[in-house]
């Protein structure tokens, strides 16, 4: 259960487990959730066809209410049952209120009815829930400089994975603060906005509603508004020396009779190869001795089949195929569900759905519905220090303590060398920290006045093995008349075009525009209203995106030190993620990840004070 929400047995009355209690109670500052009858019934109006699933699909339905308020099954504090022609001899209902509840066991009635709404409903279920209510929690005041100040717990870093872990500890009511060492929230996400009065995200950019559950779940509960990736319309590719080839989204364009064979049979074999790596357990497969390079060439594969993984990992990890180990490649791609749906832009893929306001919304949300003042900005950490006493001091570069029982970092690996650890990290996590790296990943985002592209019957998604951008896709909103093309230049085409002047990198990407829409639409690629260029290479709280990749022997020999505590100080971020690594939904899976481990540890504590009275 939530430590605000209490079951209560009286002794005196007769016993209710497994099942529920007869009493509940929620204390401290909370708001009151009142869910509708669930029923189950699909978002099609369809109701399975046996009373088991129909009893399952309720109890799903009850969920996804729970979640878009932000409460969990574990913040119930009464449920009632309305069952038609209940009989004792049929309690299926029972064996899914267990599993629902994992342990939980709030008061619950169960009331026998002829029937529901409609003879096709059997069972139907609601719930009364409580959250804790941060913003009734009296404001953090930020320390002054050289002063001090005491919380259970510190997150440093302010994106994603760092609120959504803030989030989930003062939910469970503990103290916490966020340093951020930024101005903004965020992180890698990054909206800006236009002329117009849309915005643009110069970083993360997309989610989907299907297998991205917190995301979309973050949306639902935010009532954010989402755009569909546009892919309707062919595509346009580029190679040295010949003009660009337009095909189908989806397929593979034409480049030869034998290319088309390569690349089908190398992309068909990573796809089936990556399904057999286990994501928690991915240390004991082979394929770490061996960069991806080498293990595509090891395959037989020609230049332009090896041209298209570099387009792959320039895209997805903003790096070279020689930069990083074939396993680390696999274990990504898995992490998102397998290469094809990691690189789709359709549904179900990594690239389905945009936020209308920008996805720099959730972390601003999820801010705002935290105990006011608790997340500082401005306030880098350069210091971690931990006492034999099992505390922390966590000092900002302005000279601020703050004195916490637990510590997250919430930053990439590479930039812990950032901070000063004392004691220094564990051998294992400091080599691992050591050796990955961040690839080089900008976009240059045009806007125009029109649509140009979609004149000819193009989608805006092309690919290059030309560069300088690698990808491009349609970033538009329609609806507020911002038509928008976002280039990825990215990996080592993007490094050299990164040596240009400011003039020169916006020329360079308007005359491979060219290249790849034609020359007839010369005139238009070159009239943008609005340019938006950011080189994540050159943030110095990022210093590359989306996500750390590490060279041959690192993630068999100490990959496992990744996710491992050290003593007081916990670590989430993206990277540390099982599922969708590098994406937003890794980020904020990690938070939880996180909350959830430092939420257990301060619960042991606090029932060790407590049995000490």
């Amino acid at each position: 259960m939530a430590p605000h929400v209490t079951t209560l047995d009286p002794s005196y009355m007769s016993d209710c487990k497994p099942y529920y209690s007869p009493v509940s109670t929620a204390q401290g500052p909370v708001k009151f959730i009142y869910t509708a009858g669930q029923v189950g019934r699909d978002k099609n109006g369809v109701v399975p066809d046996t009373y088991e699933k129909e009893v399952e699909l309720a109890f799903k339905n009850l969920g996804d209410c729970l979640h878009a308020a932000g409460a969990t099954s574990a913040d119930i504090v009464k449920v009632t049952y309305y069952i038609v022609n209940y009989s004792p001899k049929n309690r299926y209902h029972a064996q899914v209120l267990l599993k629902f509840m994992n342990g939980h066991r709030p008061p619950s009635t169960l009331v026998p009815v002829t029937a529901l709404a409609i003879p096709e409903y059997h069972f139907e279920i609601e719930a009364v829930a409580a959250i804790r209510d941060l913003q009734m929690i009296p404001p953090v005041v930020k320390p002054a400089p050289g002063t001090s100040m005491s919380v259970d717990v510190v997150v440093v870093g302010g994106g994603l994975s760092g609120l959504q872990t803030a989030h989930d500890v003062q939910r469970a009511g503990y103290s916490c603060v966020v340093l951020e060492a930024r101005d903004r929230v965020g992180g890698k996400t990054w909206s800006q906005p236009t002329k117009g009065g849309s915005f643009v995200d110069v970083g993360a950019a997309w989610i989907n509603d299907s297998n991205q559950s917190r995301m979309y779940a973050l949306a639902k509960r935010y009532d954010l508004e989402l755009i569909e990736q546009n892919t309707n319309g062919n595509c346009a590719a580029h190679v040295p020396e010949k003009e660009a080839l337009v095909f189908r989204y989806g397929e593979v364009p034409a480049w030869g009779e034998k290319d088309v064979a390569e690349i089908v049979k190398i992309r068909d074999g990573f796809e089936e190869l990556c399904h057999t790596i286990d994501i928690r357990n991915p240390w004991g497969a082979k394929y770490d001795d061996v960069t991806l390079e080498e293990f595509v060439k090891l395959q037989g594969a020609g230049e332009m089949a090896m041209a298209t993984v570099s387009i792959w990992t320039r895209a997805m990890l903003g790096c070279e195929p020689s930069e990083l180990s074939a396993l680390y490649f696999l274990d990504y791609c898995k992490s998102g569900g397998g290469l094809l749906q990691m690189r789709s832009d359709q549904k179900n893929g990594g690239q389905h759905l945009r936020l209308r306001t920008g996805t720099q919304t959730f972390s601003q949300k999820i801010a705002e519905s935290m105990v006011p003042g608790s997340v500082i900005l401005e306030a880098p950490v350069s210091r971690i220090f931990q006492n034999r006493s099992g505390l922390s001091i966590v000092t900002t570069e302005d000279g601020t303590r703050y004195h916490a029982k637990k510590v997250v970092v919430s930053i990439p690996t590479p930039t812990y060398k950032q901070i000063t650890f004392q004691p220094p990290l564990p051998l294992d996590k400091l080599r691992y920290s050591s050796n990955s790296m961040l690839g080089y990943y900008a976009k240059m985002i045009l806007l125009w006045d029109k649509p140009w592209w979609r004149k000819d019957g193009f989608c805006g998604m092309t690919q290059s093995f030309v560069g300088p951008a690698s990808v491009t896709r349609d970033t538009s909103d329609d609806s507020r008349d911002q038509f928008s093309l976002t280039c990825f230049v990215v990996g080592q085409p993007g490094r050299d075009w990164s040596k240009l002047t400011p003039s020169g990198r916006k020329e360079a990407i308007l005359s491979q525009l060219v290249s790849l829409f034609g020359s007839e639409n010369e005139s238009a690629i070159r009239a943008p209203v609005e340019v938006f260029e950011q080189e994540w290479v050159k943030d110095p709280w990022s210093q590359g995106c989306p996500c750390p990749v590490v060279p041959p022997n690192i993630m068999s020999e100490v990959g496992k030190a990744l996710r491992v505590p050290f003593d007081a100080i916990h670590f989430v971020g993206t990277e540390t993620s099982f599922e969708w690594k590098g994406y937003m939904e890794g980020a904020v899976r990690s938070g939880e990840r996180g909350a959830a481990e430092v939420i257990k540890v301060l619960g042991r504590r606090d029932v060790r004070a407590l049995a000490k009275l």
